[in-house]
């Protein structure tokens, strides 16, 4: 089995029904050890649409790195995203492999870690506060350096109030 983190989003529709929706799809592959507290924030990078909510998720899976990005992908489409698709648009759900194991892995359709996760402050975020002390393959920084380094060069965005539900709210899963 490898661990696997997989970065959630969705700005489009019932924002929280769509990410619960999609994690259960994908804990029929994966087993969901931990969920990160998910944020609430503008579009980024020149998405269209209304807020976000993203998280991240980490888990083990036996899956092939192809097959689990196939798989994602069933997901995302049985939610409602139109493949293909523009770069930017409004997705009821976005699933992205951040890491697979301590692979590198650069295909045609696959590129993990994920190329720009570095960057993303809605990524790195919720990475860190369930996996810090992760090693990214490629930069061999853990994930507490690149979040610092992020924190230096953008605003931090705040994680989503928590309702009564506790729909959303992160940690370790039974």
């Amino acid at each position: 089995m490898e661990r696997v983190y997989i970065a959630v989003g969705s700005n489009k529709g019932d924002r929280a029904g769509n990410i619960i929706g999609a994690l259960k799809h994908i804990e029929k592959y994966v087993v969901i050890t931990k969920i990160s507290p998910f944020l609430s924030n503008l579009p980024q990078e020149g998405a269209d649409g209304g807020f976000f909510m993203n998280g991240v998720i980490a888990g083990k899976t036996g899956l092939s790195p192809e097959k689990l990005f196939r798989i994602l992908q069933d997901v995302e489409k049985k939610s409602g995203r139109v493949f293909p698709h523009g770069r930017g648009d409004e997705r009821e759900i976005d699933l992205d492999i951040i890491f697979y194991g301590g692979r590198i892995i650069k295909t045609k359709e696959i590129r993990v870690p994920h190329p720009r996760y570095r960057g993303r402050y809605f990524v790195v975020r919720p990475l860190y506060d369930i996996a810090p002390d992760l090693m990214d393959p490629e930069t061999k920084q853990t994930v507490s350096i690149i979040y610092a380094e992020l924190q230096k060069k953008c605003a931090p965005v705040p994680p989503l109030k928590r309702g009564g539900r506790g729909d959303l709210e992160g940690g370790e899963t039974k």
